[in-house]
């Protein structure tokens, strides 16, 4: 039985690894990310079914933590490319509003006078 889930674990982590390459543009990625969220938790669920101890001299564990390592620097970089993206669609949607409200950041005293002089 931990035969198969460690197979089934190194199919999973594989399949990821491999679909962690290209991070696409647009609509697409809402459906890549839907993959990645899928994939970890399948991921996250068989190693919660497998202890250390059935992990531990195994001799699929190099390919495992290799891919693992792996698995992490990728999902750092679409990490990073999405929050560039939201950066980007906050910094845009924030200079829309500022064009289409042009007075909004001016203050406004109507009816008030300041002396200047006491």
């Amino acid at each position: 039985m931990t035969q198969a889930m460690i197979k089934d674990l190194l199919a999973t982590s594989a399949a990821l690894f491999n679909h962690l390459t290209t991070v696409p543009e647009g609509e697409a990625r809402d459906a890549y990310i839907a993959r990645i969220d899928e994939l970890l938790d399948k991921r996250g669920a068989l190693l919660a079914q497998l202890s250390p101890v059935d992990l531990q001299g195994h001799q699929l564990l190099p390919h495992l933590l290799e891919l693992d390592e792996g698995i992490r620097t990728r999902l750092d970089k679409v990490m990073l490319i999405v929050k560039k993206d939201i950066k980007n669609f906050q910094k845009s949607r924030e200079s829309e509003r500022q064009y289409t409200n042009q007075y909004d950041s001016v203050r406004n005293i109507d009816g008030m006078y300041y002396d200047g002089k006491k």
